[in-house]
């Protein structure tokens, strides 16, 4: 090729001495490892051309020209075998399959080959973007593809794994090679990073792609196979002169800086660009001069350029909600992460006026312990995250205070009830409702001061958590001197006549329940159709429907200890206005420990305006809440515990089909 001052393919300006093209990155000398191009353009070329032309002078710079084309075509489009290589038929890689991809498990456990992935959007005059990227290190640098955020030298949008939010810069751009690097101060200290490898591929190579695999729908870590290297291609103006091509997963738009790994090593080969209609992708190689420049950026000077907040002056922030969002609890988890939206929303003019922009991450915990400790793990990574509510159940809610415990990371529980979560004393745990202890001791004051009993008998369903609430009223009614007459297991093939006979052998005045709803509603109605009519005392599993429609009317003398009196009317309105949907009866409480939080937030940001609080030192300022009057209870933590000391047990009555409170 002849050296000349203007580009012989777009006709910008150029130096004599440019080796690319600075515009749209056409090599300006011949390349020792391209195969020829062919410069001829056939009909069908022109006409594609001009088809691309037209689209683009139609969409102008809105939001598609921020998505980057499957080789050549627009987003959207139907596909066009021509349109799919402009280049023409003399460009596309060579289609012989050297086999199927291995479908192999990697040596890298998968879930770390995907934590490191991150979501990158940008927006501005230009329009929008949407991208991948990956973390590379600890401090918080993320590799992705230049045309990703070329045009973009403010702040971009970075979405990492747990879907918090965090604001980058652009700190190094090479568009001859397709290269970005991004760096996410918020980012520094995250657990997972991809090592780039030193290593070339060649074809016949295993790697995995992120990308999807045929017939799914989700994106993955995909088992691919490299078809060619030293691929020379035009992708949407610009040149690459040595791409890797695979074959195996299918690149999906939005899918531009994601990574090509190696599975043995889970290191990155390669940084995906774009991909094809005939199922084929391609990647920027990493080793050698990849892998120099993007050291070479790592250790200059982070840019300054970005600002922190993405409104005005504010410091971004993030409020964590860590609930069960699916399973059995989660339409109540949902309803508790639609109250603390709510609470961020009510509160967002406060926390602006101190400098805060705080937005809301949700966690799905399934309701398992497990689930929530790998949760715990990854919100106390993030230094963005201020404040975790959560969880629905005890145990999920137990193993998220013990994940959270060496972090410091504050935890307000708007729900669990369970007495292990405040009997270590942990600085950074609260919980909104009063402890099952207190439910059973409540029950036993019930039964002597307002029913006037002179003897209970237990009746349990032989469950480990029955006889410790057993334990607990037992030990209460003790100290009241309420003598317990004795104690039954009820079978799980409940006979009327037979419980019945073995109630009226001890002669008590009352029974006291514990044990499961299920077997609760059973044993009740046992006894009442066999003409036992003694009043019966239970927790909330004594709050069953059940009632409501099998029991019928006349039935009295049921009663059921709760930790809240139900929805306030002012509260379900509000809930519907704001958000569109009503409340299950556990928004209130979402919103309540939500508020707990950014109430402290508030405090902090009034003495140091926009500044990042201490962890340590916000969950002092939660635990000093005195006097916060909630929706669903008053506020006011015990300094040495956490237990919400304004707490109060309700009584229930079951009352021809309908609970009643009892005042």
């Amino acid at each position: 090729m002849q050296h000349s001052s203007r580009c012989p393919y777009c006709g910008a300006a150029v130096s004599p001495s440019a080796n690319y093209c600075d515009s749209c990155g056409t090599p300006l000398k011949a390349q020792p490892n391209a195969p020829a191009r062919r410069r001829g353009r056939t009909t069908g070329r022109v006409a594609v051309w001009v088809l691309a032309l037209v689209l683009a002078a139609f969409f102008g710079t809105g939001v598609l020209g921020g998505f980057r084309a499957h080789a050549g075509r627009w987003p959207w489009s139907p596909p066009d075998p021509a349109a799919a290589s402009p280049a023409g038929p003399d460009s596309a890689p060579d289609e012989t399959d050297p086999g199927e991809p291995e479908d192999r498990p990697p040596a890298v456990p998968p879930e770390r080959l995907l934590r490191p992935i991150v979501t990158i959007q940008v927006r501005g005059a230009q329009g929008s973007r949407v991208g991948t990227g990956f973390l590379i290190d600890t401090g918080g640098h993320i590799v992705t593809n230049a045309h990703v955020v070329d045009g973009y030298r403010e702040c971009v949008t970075v979405i990492d794994d747990n879907g918090t939010t965090h604001q980058g810069s652009v700190a190094g751009l090479d568009r001859n090679r397709d290269v970005a690097l991004i760096t996410v101060p918020t980012l520094a200290r995250w657990p997972d990073v991809l090592s780039l490898s030193d290593r070339s591929v060649a074809a016949g190579d295993a790697v995995y792609a992120w990308g999807r695999a045929k017939g799914s729908a989700g994106k993955v870590a995909v088992p691919a196979v490299v078809t060619e290297t030293g691929h020379s291609r035009r992708i949407e103006g610009r040149y690459y002169a040595d791409l890797i091509v695979f074959r195996g997963a299918e690149v999906t738009h939005g899918s531009s800086g994601s990574p090509l790994l190696d599975p043995d090593t889970g290191e990155v080969v390669g940084i995906i660009t774009a991909g094809s209609d005939n199922g084929l992708g391609f990647a920027v190689p990493v080793a050698e001069a990849v892998e120099r420049l993007i050291q070479r950026w790592v250790a200059q000077p982070a840019p300054s350029g970005c600002a922190a907040a993405p409104e005005g002056d504010a410091t971004p922030l993030v409020l964590a909600v860590v609930v069960p969002l699916s399973g059995a609890h989660g339409a109540w988890g949902l309803d508790l992460a639609n109250g603390v939206e709510l609470a961020l929303r009510d509160m967002e003019a406060d926390l602006l006026r101190v400098g805060y922009q705080v937005s809301l991450a949700r966690y799905d915990d399934q309701g398992r312990p497990e689930e929530a400790a790998a949760h715990a793990q990854s919100v106390a990574y993030d230094q963005g995250v201020i404040g975790v509510v959560g969880s629905f159940t005890g145990e999920a809610t137990l193993a998220l205070a013990e994940g959270l415990r060496d972090s410091g990371l504050v935890l307000v529980a708007p729900t669990a009830r369970s007495e292990d979560l405040v009997q270590e004393g942990w600085p950074h745990v609260n919980r909104l409702v009063a402890h099952q202890a207190r439910l059973e001791s409540a029950a036993a004051a019930f039964a002597k001061a307002r029913l006037g009993v002179r003897s209970v008998l237990l009746l349990l369903d032989g469950s480990e958590e029955a006889e410790r609430r057993a334990a607990t009223f037992s030990t209460a009614a003790e100290i009241m001197g309420l003598p317990i007459a004795g104690r039954i297991v009820v079978p799980a093939e409940v006979s009327g006549s037979a419980l019945a006979a073995a109630v009226r052998a001890y002669a008590p005045e009352a029974v006291f329940y514990a044990g499961s709803g299920q077997t609760g509603f059973a044993a009740v109605k046992a006894l009442r159709e066999a003409g036992v009519d003694l009043p019966v005392v239970g927790g909330v599993e004594l709050y069953n429907p059940a009632f409501e429609t099998i029991a019928g009317t006349g039935w009295r003398n049921i009663y059921f200890t709760h930790f809240t009196q139900g929805n306030d009317a002012r509260f379900m309105r509000h809930f519907e206005a704001i958000l569109g949907k009503p409340t299950r009866g556990y928004g209130m409480f979402g919103y309540d420990a939500a508020r707990v939080i950014l109430e402290a937030l508030v405090s902090y940001g009034e003495e140091h305006p926009g500044q990042v609080p201490d962890r340590v030192e916000l969950a002092a300022r939660v635990r000093a809440t005195r006097g916060l009057k909630g929706w669903s209870t008053q506020v006011s933590f015990d300094p040495a515990t956490g237990e919400n000391q304004a707490a109060r047990v309700y009584f229930f009555e079951w009352v021809d089909g309908r609970y009643e409170l009892q005042h």
